[in-house]
C-alpha cells in the first residue's frame, strides 16, 4: 500500500546551492541595463521598461514595473529562470502568495514556470498548481479560483487532478486514509508553525522523484506512540508516530498522527527510516523494527525485561531490545 502521488526519498534534505558566477547582492534592482542579447546576471530578468527602441533594465525576478500585468519574459526558455510576470509581496492578495517566509529557487523544477512552494511566478490572482499531465513540473492556473472554496492544510481533497487545495499544497492520494492536501516545503519555516518539513515528496508519472520538493509533516500531536499507538482523537487507519521518524532529524519527544500506509512493517521485520516504515507501536532501529516502551513506566515493559532504550534522542519513549 502506497501513496500514489508521494514518494520517500532516502536522503536527507540537502541545502540548495547560489548560482551565478559572481555576487549579486549589491546589484541595484532595475539599475543595470540589459546586454545586447538582453540577458542579465542571474536571478535577474530583461524587462522593457523605457521608450520603443531602448534598452531595458535587469530586475530581480518577479519585480519591476508593472509586473504581473503584461510585460513579456524575454528569458522564459531559460528553464532554469522564473516568470518575471510574478507578483511581489507589496500587491499580494492573501492567501496566493507569495510567501513572505519564502525565498524562489534560482532553479525551478522540471520545466515549471512558477514555484509551488513560494507561490511566486503567478499573478496575483492564480495559484501555482502542479502540471497533471506529467505530475513533473508547475504551472500558473489558467482560471482564478474563489479563495472561499480552498481546502486548508491536512483538509480532505477531492483528487490530485483537482486544483482544490490551498496554494502552496498539493493534494496527495492513499490507498487506505482520505485523501489530503499536503503543504509543499524545503525547510521548516515553509511549514505551517506545528508541523515540519518532512523527507517525503512527490513523483511524476514514471515513478521518478520529483527534486527540491518535499511535503511538510501532519501537525504535531500529543499522543503516545506505545501500544496500539492512536491518535490523541481517534482516527481509523492512523496512528501515533515519532516526528523524527519523518524529518529525519532526531532529539525530539514530539509525535505526529499518521496515515497508517507507510507505517506497515511489523515487528521484527527488516525496516527503513526516514521515514520510519514500521507499524504502530514498533520503530525502526538498525534496520528491524523494535517495541516502543515508555522510559517513565515503572519497569520497562519490555517482554525481555531488558531496558528501554532512548530512540530519536526521546527523553520519554525508547526502544525494547
Amino acid at each position: 500500500m502506497t501513496k500514489k502521488f508521494a514518494k520517500v526519498l532516502g536522503a536527507a534534505l540537502v541545502l540548495l546551492g547560489l548560482g551565478g558566477c559572481y555576487n549579486t547582492l549589491n546589484v541595484k534592482n532595475g539599475g543595470l541595463v540589459c546586454a545586447p542579447n538582453e540577458e542579465c546576471p542571474d536571478g535577474f530578468v530583461c524587462i522593457k521598461d523605457g521608450p520603443s527602441g531602448q534598452p531595458g533594465h535587469c530586475w530581480r525576478e518577479g519585480t519591476g514595473p508593472d509586473a504581473g500585468s503584461g510585460n513579456t519574459d524575454v528569458l522564459a526558455s531559460k528553464p532554469d529562470v522564473a516568470n518575471p510576470l510574478a507578483c511581489t509581496v507589496a500587491n499580494a492578495t492573501p492567501p496566493f502568495g507569495p510567501f513572505a517566509t519564502c525565498s524562489p529557487q534560482d532553479r525551478v523544477i522540471g520545466n515549471s514556470t512558477c514555484d509551488p512552494v513560494c507561490q511566486s511566478g503567478c499573478p496575483c490572482d492564480r495559484r501555482c498548481v502542479l502540471d497533471t499531465a506529467t505530475y513533473a513540473s508547475f504551472l500558473c492556473e489558467d482560471t482564478a479560483q474563489d479563495p472561499a472554496s480552498f481546502i486548508p492544510v491536512q483538509g480532505t481533497c477531492d483528487s490530485p487532478n483537482a486544483a482544490s487545495c490551498a496554494p502552496g499544497s498539493v493534494c496527495i492520494a492513499d490507498d487506505i486514509c482520505p485523501w489530503l492536501c499536503f503543504r509543499t516545503c524545503r525547510k521548516d519555516i515553509d511549514c505551517p508553525k506545528d508541523s515540519r518539513c518532512s523527507v517525503l515528496t512527490l513523483v511524476d508519472r514514471n515513478n521518478q522523484p520529483l527534486q527540491d520538493l518535499f511535503l511538510c509533516t501532519p501537525p504535531i500531536d500529543n499522543c503516545n506512540p506505545t501500544g496500539s499507538a492512536s491518535c490523541s482523537t481517534a482516527r481509523a487507519d492512523f496512528a501515533c508516530v515519532f516526528l523524527a521518524g519523518l524529518t529525519g532529524v532526531g532529539t525530539t519527544d514530539a509525535t505526529v498522527c499518521d496515515c497508517r500506509t507507510t507505517h506497515d512493517k511489523q515487528l521484527g521485520a527488516a525496516c527503513s527510516t526516514r521515514p520510519d516504515d514500521c507499524q504502530a507501536g514498533t520503530v525502526c532501529v538498525d534496520g528491524i523494527c523494535r517495541q516502543i516502551c515508555d522510559r517513565r513506566a515503572s519497569g520497562s515493559g519490555c517482554p525481555s525485561g531488558g531496558g528501554c532504550n532512548p530512540i530519536y534522542g526521546s527523553t520519554v519513549y525508547g526502544y525494547c531490545k
